[in-house]
Formats: structure tokens, C-alpha cells, sequence
């Protein structure tokens, strides 16, 4: 039986891997830092291998890798209000570089890499071959420490470090660890503030919107099948590119409930009360034309046989998910 180990086990991405790889037949090892919360039990009553470790200790990384035979780093620091630098560079920068050293030193054990869009190109559509972003229009903490992770990932790749990268768009739906799924900022926590009536009035700005099952999927297949160097997408379908209010709305419909959210137009982006929510750069960020259709996967489908997973059906899945764990 083969061994996975699997950083950021406890996220909505790593929780489904975890599900996934024993349910393929593997034997999985994730390392946590807080053994006995809720998420981490519920990751060990699955059948995962639990081990004190984090991306910061390398020591834990290399003997939570021992005997491993492939690695899928979901783990970082994820963008959120309040994030700081020192936090972003130590895990999603110095935390990566602990990990692919701690492979390397291994036996060069294969490594699935996750990264993020917004430190590519947005001016054209978005696919495996999209250019890095010269202009650096996004500065937050997360792009810019996911962009140095991604360079470095890259550079070991030329040096003969066997390195996968999977480009996820925003990450929703089930988890067995509930409590870290649908932390407040997380894509969870938008479909349940939408639903429950607590979500504000959103900007225009289109994104990819991912199940975490198809995220997972693709994940495992690259390391099963895919090539050093090579990027994956899983952007879902067609009709999964919209707004947060676009895709929100589809939910409020789907569960059953009457409000909806509102969106800014663009002749609103310039207004200094959206400069005190929102900061500087989203707003112009919104303003800008994309192009469509915003993302396409389909080298990742003929590579590896990835089927995106329709918007509505991941939405019907999620709403029903959301009312079995109570969250609305």
C-alpha cells in the first residue's frame, strides 16, 4: 500500500484529499499542529495517520515524510483580513521550501504543489499556460508569498525536483473537518452568509468557482499522472465563473430563501466608502474587463480526464451539506 502525505490536512482541500486517497486504497499521513481538536480527530476516525508537525519545523516535515512515496502540499496560510507578513513568508514561502528540501532529501518523493490564480495574468483567458502577472496587481500578503512559493517550486523543477502544481479557483463545499471548512472568510462562510441573510453588498469581480471534490481529484491524478513542471486547473465548469453575488444569489435560490445579494456597479468602484471596506485594490480590480470565457481546463481534461463538476450540481451538494452539519 502506497503512502501519501498530506500537508494542510485540516483545510477544505487536504480534509478531501485525506477522504479521497484512503477511499482510493492508500494509506495517508497528515501532520497537524493541535492533535486533539476537532478537526484533527475527525481526519484520525477517517483512517488518517495523524503526527505532530508544521510547515515552520522542518525536523517534523522530514520524519512526517519518511517511507512517504508521494506528497500533495495543500497547506498555507490562506488570505484573510489581519494577515501578516511575517506569518505569509514563514508558512507560505519558508514553510514550502522546509517541505520540497525535506522531498528532496527523501529521494526527490514526488510533490503536488497548490497554488492561486492571482499572481498570474488575468488579461487573457486563464489556463495551464498563462503567464505570470508583470504588472503584480495583486500585492496581499497570499499572492505575493504563493508567488514566491510557485517560483521556488519552479526553479527546484529546472534543478530535477519532481514537482506538480494544481491551480484551484474558489475552494467551496463539504468537509468531515466542519470547523475549519467553514471558517469566517473561508467560501463556505460566504454561502452561509448569503443564505442566512448576513452578506453585504458585493463588487463585481468575476472568479472560478472549484469544488473541493474536484480540487482533490485533480490533485491525486497529477501526482498519479502528471509531469514535473506541469500545471493543473481545476476551474470547474462552463458556468462556474461569477461574481461572489452572481454565485451567491444561485445558492439563495437553490436553498429556498427569498432575499438577495446586492453588487456594486461600476460607476460605484471610485466611492471612498467602498475604499474603507474593500481597500485600494479590489475596487479597481473590479473595474477592469476580463476576458471570456475568464479560465479554460482543457489540456488539464485531456492530460489527466478531469470532468468539472457543473456549478449547480456543487451547489445543490453544498446547500444540502450545509443543513446536515446544521451551519444553516
Amino acid at each position: 500500500m502506497k503512502t501519501i502525505y498530506v500537508t494542510g490536512a485540516t483545510g477544505i482541500l487536504g480534509a478531501n484529499l485525506c477522504t479521497q486517497l484512503l477511499a482510493k486504497g492508500y494509506a495517508v499521513r497528515a501532520s497537524v499542529r493541535d492533535m486533539d481538536n476537532s478537526d484533527a480527530l475527525a481526519l484520525r476516525d477517517a483512517g488518517v495517520e495523524i503526527v505532530p508537525g508544521d510547515l515552520k519545523d522542518r525536523a517534523s516535515l522530514s520524519r512526517a515524510i519518511e517511507g512517504a512515496d508521494g506528497i500533495i502540499h495543500s497547506g498555507a496560510m490562506l488570505g484573510r483580513p489581519g494577515a501578516s507578513w511575517e506569518e505569509g513568508y514563514a508558512t507560505n514561502v519558508g514553510g514550502t521550501m522546509n517541505l520540497l528540501s525535506a522531498a528532496a532529501e527523501a529521494g526527490n518523493v514526488p510533490v503536488v504543489q497548490v497554488l492561486t490564480t492571482t499572481f498570474f495574468d488575468s488579461s487573457k483567458t486563464f489556463s495551464e499556460e498563462s503567464a505570470l502577472d508583470l504588472t503584480c496587481a495583486f500585492m496581499d500578503v497570499y499572492t505575493v508569498t504563493k508567488r514566491l512559493a510557485y517560483l521556488e517550486g519552479m526553479g527546484r523543477v529546472r534543478e530535477g525536483q519532481d514537482i506538480r502544481f494544481m491551480v484551484p479557483g474558489a475552494i467551496y463545499g463539504p468537509s468531515i473537518c466542519v470547523e475549519k471548512a467553514n471558517w469566517a472568510n473561508t467560501f463556505n462562510d460566504r454561502f452561509i452568509k448569503a443564505i442566512t441573510g448576513e452578506m453585504p453588498k458585493q463588487l463585481p469581480l468575476p472568479m472560478p468557482w472549484s469544488t473541493a471534490d474536484d480540487c482533490a481529484w485533480l490533485c491525486i491524478a497529477a501526482l498519479e499522472k502528471g509531469d514535473a513542471g506541469k500545471r493543473y486547473v481545476a476551474h470547474g465548469s462552463a458556468d462556474s465563473t461569477g461574481t461572489v453575488a452572481t454565485v451567491m444569489n444561485r445558492a439563495c435560490e437553490v436553498a429556498g430563501v427569498d432575499h438577495r445579494i446586492g453588487e456594486y456597479t461600476k460607476d460605484e468602484l471610485d466611492s471612498p466608502e467602498l475604499l474603507e471596506i474593500f481597500g485600494p485594490t479590489i475596487p479597481l480590480l473590479a473595474k477592469r474587463t476580463y476576458p471570456e470565457p475568464f479560465s479554460t481546463s482543457t489540456r488539464t481534461q485531456s492530460a489527466l480526464g478531469y470532468v468539472p463538476t457543473e456549478l449547480g450540481d456543487g451547489v445543490q451538494k453544498m446547500i444540502a451539506w450545509l443543513r446536515e452539519v446544521r451551519a444553516i
